[in-house]
């Protein structure tokens, strides 16, 4: 099984308290292998087979706190 790794920016994340938001989330979603979390930072590798970019990305968009989210 090959990974996809995702490096995101996060835009609107300070603090510890967001950082564990973001994990809470990340910890729901099936087929993510791997995350390093960071302010303003997420790493995630991913099984493109089991959940989409797409479904990453939304689902820290709307984690509560309103994040931008973007690629790099």
């Amino acid at each position: 099984m090959a990974l996809t790794r995702m490096e995101l920016r996060i835009g609107g994340m300070e603090g510890r308290q967001d950082i564990q938001v973001i994990r809470a989330v990340l910890d729901k979603i099936e087929g993510i292998d791997a995350q390093d979390i960071r302010a303003g930072l997420v790493r995630v590798e991913f099984d493109a087979a089991k959940v989409s970019s797409n479904t990453i990305l939304a689902a820290i968009a709307n984690a509560g706190e309103g994040y931008d989210v973007s690629m790099f």
